[in-house]
């Protein structure tokens, strides 16, 4: 896995030495260092109005040959690529019989190229199994490409000034680096109150901007296009028909294409190991490589002690059984607020999900060992697996709510508290931007959709890449740690896509499917539990509550200058609700804490 930054301008003759925006792009690359420790390469030409960045963690082709940024054996493209793309030995093939393509190694990232350059963005996009970010830049056309995988594991943020385009993977990298303006962005912020992250296109920062996942745009010589979709995960115009017999077919081939994914990301040249918690999805990616590969694997779990559901006695119990040469690390419940301090005074981006810590330090604690580590995210939002699931038919419906907006509104409220909807009466108006993304969202719950079935649909494209993949994206990235999820397979999401509501809520069972393939495997002890999140202590949060509500204020009095956030009296306002709940406490308390990191961080840059 790497990091990825660089500017695209209009290429006016007197700076065609481009020494400013090379300096900018290596600032760039310093604040992402520990996205890729092992090589840091910078390309520009100096006829032409480009500069890419890249810095690499070393996973596939480990020799020079897939140094980047790479160009093309026809130096007429390049390209700087963070990410893994699985199916690379099967697009090679294809690019080398049906063009006759020739590379200089075995790289994935040579692929990639070759496979954007002969096939074009809309169908290589549509080849691809992979997650990746990516700048491929037309040195003939003088065009600029950005590209985001399918569902966002990886990030690309971007930034547009005087016509000029800089980039990155990581928002704090380019807010600090580049010569514009740190202003909170209204919309951003009204997002953030409302789900404790902010989804793309925005950011928390105006003028910058996030791709969204399953898009890409291009620039060329000062002109950009709109962010373009080529993928968008939606229910499938032809469901399965909710019978036994085709249910019994549902588990069997979800079984054998989460096997063909895991072993198209098996593929390293350096450790490979796999999260293990007490859950169904990363239990199904451990033990089915046991069972159908017959692969060695290694395991790693984390504990707290004196919590009583730590899931880690479980994790313990299914890796005896399927055989893995398993690590454990019990952490004392101190270190939590200790390691939550340190890993503020380092995230990217606000992302209030309180799970961010145990995620970093379950990271840490793999990388000891690996590089590459395989998790289970994706399993609930494909198959249903969230415990705020079952009952939305009857509790939030259309003949309570008169519009899909007011059903989206209350789920958001009552299902995934933070702030509440209540909490935007503090501004004088509700962004128009933000109000589009609430709108967007809406789509897949228009009558005469089943809630219990779509909403996943709308998890999916929200809080998934929103705060699930942008957390396990920056915890394992801080550690130089690579994490890669089976479940995010094309032709898996597929099938998920055509899943009836019979397939996904059996009873009060969520997530029949993968559960049941767990118990045919003969790990019916972790089937059987009920949904558990991976988090932060109750006992934890409940002995911490003083200390945490302490920061809370302190980030409030922060945020209550006008030059934090444009507001007069912002922290005093929302003091009203950032005691509602214990999300929008520790979401308080990542905002202000992260603002007053950015300030930090960014005095002195122009």
């Amino acid at each position: 896995m790497c990091g990825i930054a660089g500017w695209a301008g209009t290429g006016r003759p007197s700076r065609r030495s481009f020494v400013e925006e090379t300096k900018v792009v290596n600032k760039i690359l310093e604040f992402q260092h520990h996205r890729g420790p092992d090589a840091r390469g910078v390309w520009k030409n100096d006829t032409k109005p480009i500069v890419l960045g890249h810095n690499r963690l070393s996973i596939i082709e480990l020799s020079k040959s897939g140094a980047q940024p790479m160009l093309s054996l026809d130096g007429k493209w390049a390209i700087s690529y963070n990410g893994e793309l699985y199916n690379y030995k099967k697009l090679r093939k294809s690019l080398e019989d049906k063009f006759g393509t020739k590379f200089r190694g075995n790289s994935d990232t040579e692929v990639f190229l070759n496979g954007f350059i002969n096939y074009g963005v809309d169908e290589f996009l549509r080849l691809a199994d992979g997650m990746f970010s990516a700048a491929v830049y037309n040195l003939t056309e003088e065009e600029l490409f950005l590209v985001r995988d399918r569902v966002g594991e990886k990030p690309l943020f971007y930034a547009l000034n005087d016509n000029e385009i800089f980039f990155a993977s990581e928002l704090k990298g380019l807010a600090c680096s580049i010569p514009l303006d740190r202003q909170v962005d209204i919309a951003g912020l009204q997002l953030y109150m409302l789900f404790r992250y902010v989804p793309a296109p925005h950011t928390i920062l105006k003028n910058i901007f996030k791709l969204k996942p399953g898009h890409y745009l291009r620039y060329s010589r000062g002109n950009i296009s709109k962010q373009i979709s080529y993928f968008s995960w939606d229910p499938h115009a032809s469901e399965v028909p909710p019978n036994q017999s085709n249910y019994q077919e549902v588990v069997k081939g979800t079984e054998a294409l989460l096997v063909q994914s895991l072993q198209n990301r098996m593929m390293s040249d350096v450790p490979l190991g796999f999260f293990l918690s007490g859950g169904v999805d990363s239990t199904l990616c451990a033990a089915l490589i046991r069972k159908h590969l017959g692969k060695d694997i290694h395991s790693y779990t984390i504990g707290f002690e004196g919590d009583s559901t730590s899931e880690h006695f479980v994790a313990e119990k299914t890796a005896s059984i399927i055989g893995a040469k398993h690590l454990t690390k019990v952490f004392k419940q101190e270190e939590l607020n200790e390691q939550s301090i340190e890993v503020l005074q380092k995230l990217d981006e606000p992302n209030g999900d309180r799970s961010c810590i145990p995620t970093y330090l379950l990271c840490k604690h793999a990388k000891s060992e690996i590089t590459v580590a395989l998790g289970g995210d994706g399993g609930d939002e494909l198959f249903s697996g969230y415990s705020r699931y079952p009952g939305l038919n009857k509790k939030i419906n259309s003949s309570n709510f008169y519009n899909p907006v007011e059903i989206l509104k209350a789920y958001f409220s009552n299902r995934l508290p933070v702030f509440s909807f209540s909490s935007l009466s503090i501004f004088d108006k509700f962004e128009l931007g933000a109000e589009q993304y609430i709108e967007s969202l809406a789509t897949h719950i228009y009558p005469p959709a089943n809630l219990e079935q779509a909403i996943r649909f709308v998890d999916f494209k929200s809080y998934l890449p929103g705060a699930v993949l942008s957390k396990v994206d920056r915890m394992s990235m801080l550690v130089s740690l690579e994490v890669r999820t089976p479940f995010f397979s094309p032709q898996l999401m597929d099938l998920a896509s055509r899943l009836p509501h019979e397939f996904l809520y059996r009873g009060s069972e969520m997530k029949p499917v993968l559960r049941d393939i767990c118990r045919k495997i003969g790990l019916s002890h972790v089937a059987d539990l009920p949904k558990k999140g991976f988090g932060m202590p109750a006992e934890f949060l409940n002995r911490s509550k003083q200390e945490l509500v302490e920061r809370a204020k302190k980030a409030l009095v922060y945020m209550n200058s006008d030059s934090v956030t444009g507001f007069t009296d912002f922290g005093t306002k929302l003091s009203g609700f950032a005691g509602s709940n214990m999300n929008s406490l520790w979401a308080t308390i990542v905002l202000g804490e992260w603002l007053q990191n950015l300030e930090a961080e960014t005095s002195g840059v122009d």
